[in-house]
């Protein structure tokens, strides 16, 4: 088992954690991790989308649509497949 695989096997058994489409307009949370491939988490990285990131959901989509948020002053706008990968704990 690679050293990755651990960590996230850790964050799988942590109840406080939730996916970032499951919250609503005006939510405020931390990202806590991000479980997707090399190409996705990089994205995200560059995005400023890493661990201890205080975000607000602003907007959803309806029916699984894209979903903008605010991190560090800024808005984004990602589809909900990219935000599915995103778990977050709640402030």
């Amino acid at each position: 088992m690679k050293a990755n695989e651990e960590r996230l096997d850790y964050f799988d058994i942590k109840s406080d954690l939730t996916k970032l489409t499951f919250l609503n307009e005006g939510d405020e949370a931390e990202i806590a991790a991000i479980r997707a491939g090399r190409t996705a988490t990089q994205r995200l990285n560059e995005m400023g989308l890493v661990p201890e990131t205080k975000i607000k959901v602003l907007r959803k989509g309806a029916l699984r649509g894209p979903i903008e948020i605010l991190v560090r002053n800024s808005h984004l706008v990602i589809g909900a497949g990219l935000a599915s990968k995103i778990y977050v704990r709640t402030i």
